[in-house]
């Protein structure tokens, strides 16, 4: 999981998780609560993503680091 701080169209700033699933998730909106709630328990209220992005892959640079530019162009 890959959390961002990005801009809303209100200007408000909000956490978004880029989250790749180790095995095939059938309900996404279940599975993103059940995060949701994890991160919530073990983090300070303020830190858990209030968007939740499902992906096959995290995309990468030439270098092979994860490319946090591309996930910000994917915004809301």
């Amino acid at each position: 999981m890959l959390r961002l701080g990005l801009e809303l169209p209100d200007r408000r700033m909000t956490l978004k998780a880029f989250v790749v699933p180790m095995h095939p998730v059938s309900d996404q909106a279940a599975f993103t609560g059940e995060l949701q709630d994890y991160v919530k328990r073990t983090l300070l209220p303020y830190k858990y993503p209030r968007l939740v992005e499902l992906l096959p892959e995290l995309p990468k640079t030439g270098t092979d680091k994860i490319d946090r530019q591309a996930l910000a162009r994917r915004g809301m």
